[in-house]
């Protein structure tokens, strides 16, 4: 579905100090301006990206313009330096501001970045809350962290990589780093974003986990966050634990070569405080990250859902 439109002034854009324009979207046949959308204050996050996919006609992955998007529900776009915070927005009754930061590392964060900033628009707009200012960190706070921030990430996974869509792409694959990776290419969104959804809703049962070394002088890398699929055999990994030496990312946080592929790891190399920690193996592959100080770890048994 391609959205197409002409441009007229909003009356309130002078209250922006930026251009605001309203889309008179074509479909194909026919000019409408769409409809102010009716969502129920009881909807989940991806309830309300599912109607959103509906109403404007979403049918595939090549779908989603989150700009014209944005500019049919009369939020204007701008993109300026941002230390602090990756996105933010601002928005009265009809009318709003996405600001994003113009210094994006990967394409794939600016397109999530946006998509969490409409969550927050087509979630909150019928609450008090106006003003969203979201850093990196909010925008991987899938069931950690602020509650709205949470629920802005939902939604945003499902505009981006609706179930039906992300299903169909990953039924007939083996899970492993190249899955993931194969993932953001298709759904343009980054790799973290592509495990996180895949550790919810992928064929097999993983635990996703994000590890840095924030400060220099640590020793160790530490676990800043990890997401693990309600079937996986485990599920305690505490932020802010070291990176074991039974795992081959630790090699990376001590300066050496980190190795590929797929490898067996003890169960207690990540479950060590999990009551349920036995003498079990997870296959485990890593992904440096070297411009965050980062590797990104997939652990999986060989069962599926």
């Amino acid at each position: 579905m391609e959205l197409r439109s002409s441009l007229t002034t909003h009356p309130k854009e002078r209250e922006f100090g930026i251009v605001v324009r309203i889309h008179n979207l074509s479909y194909g046949e026919g000019n409408c301006i769409l409809p102010r959308l009716l969502i129920g204050n009881n909807m989940t996050p991806e309830e309300i990206a599912k109607m959103i996919i509906e109403e404007y006609r979403l049918t595939s992955v090549k779908d989603p313009n989150l700009e014209d998007i944005a500019w049919a529900e009369f939020l204007a776009i701008e993109e300026k330096p941002m230390e602090t915070h990756s996105g933010r927005i601002r928005f009265e009754n009809s009318y709003g501001i996405i600001s994003l930061k113009n210094s994006f590392k990967e394409p794939g964060q600016k397109r999530f970045t946006l998509a969490h900033e409409l969550g927050h628009y087509f979630i909150e707009r019928n609450s008090t809350l106006r003003k969203f200012n979201c850093t990196s960190n909010d925008l991987m706070s899938f069931n950690f962290g602020k509650i709205f921030e949470q629920k802005a990430n939902q939604f945003a996974a499902e505009l981006l990589m609706h179930k039906p869509w992300f299903t169909e792409f990953t039924r007939k694959l083996e899970i492993n780093m190249q899955v993931i990776k194969d993932i953001a290419d298709y759904f343009g969104v980054t790799l973290s974003a592509a495990a996180l959804r895949y550790s919810l809703i992928g064929k097999y049962p993983i635990a996703v986990i994000m590890s840095s070394k924030e400060n220099p002088k640590d020793k160790y890398g530490k676990v800043i966050w990890s997401s693990i699929n309600e079937y996986f055999p485990l599920k305690w990994i505490p932020n802010g634990l070291e990176v074991s030496k039974d795992s081959p990312a630790s090699d990376f946080f001590k300066g050496n070569v980190m190795q590929e592929g797929e490898d067996l790891v003890p169960a207690s190399a990540w479950f060590s405080q999990d009551y349920n920690c036995d003498n079990s193996y997870f296959r485990e592959e890593n992904l440096a990250m070297p411009n965050y100080n980062s590797v990104l770890t997939i652990l999986w048994s060989d069962k599926k859902r």
